[in-house]
């Protein structure tokens, strides 16, 4: 379970030149403060050490449902997650509606292989928020502050394991406090 807005982002900026943090910013349609991020931990090695803007390479499709922000915040301080821009996707170009149309008459629907951006964050007050989206990109801005050294990616590898294990565990408890016997179930 997560919150996955990466149909509302219009344009972001992340800065990871600061070893173990990862600041910034992503706006969204419709809503009128951006998303503030403060994020323990650092990106992938593409894009370790680096400031970048987050780009809408397509306009968001007219098929786009309308975003609902309720109890979203607007501070997304917490733990970093996966944050690359080397992930590689089938881009769908029709609706998902259409995809599922297409694919029951037994049609193949349009496909390109593309990048992805994959942003991936553990947010103190929201959870675990994805944005993975064939329509994003990256603009790399100034200077590299660092490389990231092998280990320490294999540790924040780990760190990111981790933190889904963890996440995951958190939202089995919540399902298993909510069974039979709780109060809460139907009568």
């Amino acid at each position: 379970m997560a919150w996955r807005p990466s149909d509302w982002v219009l344009e972001g900026e992340l800065d990871n030149r600061t070893l173990d943090w990862t600041v910034g910013w992503i706006r969204l349609r419709d809503r009128e403060e951006p998303l503030q991020l403060k994020l323990l931990g650092n990106c992938h090695p593409d894009l370790a050490g680096w400031k970048f803007q987050i780009v809408r390479t397509d306009p968001i499709p007219d098929w786009v449902g309308e975003p609902n922000y309720d109890g979203i915040a607007t501070d997304q301080s917490g733990t970093i997650g996966d944050v690359t821009a080397d992930q590689v996707l089938r881009h769908y170009e029709c609706s998902s509606k259409e995809f599922v149309r297409r694919s029951y008459a037994g049609e193949t629907p349009p496909t390109t292989l593309r990048k992805s951006l994959y942003l991936e964050w553990y947010s103190n007050l929201n959870g675990r928020v994805v944005i993975q989206d064939t329509r994003l990109g990256v603009k790399r801005i100034g200077e590299r502050g660092f490389e990231l050294p092998q280990q320490q990616w294999r540790d924040q590898a780990k760190q990111n394991r981790e933190e889904i294990y963890f996440f995951l565990g958190q939202v089995g408890d919540a399902i298993g406090n909510h069974g039979p016997g709780s109060g809460l179930d139907a009568d």
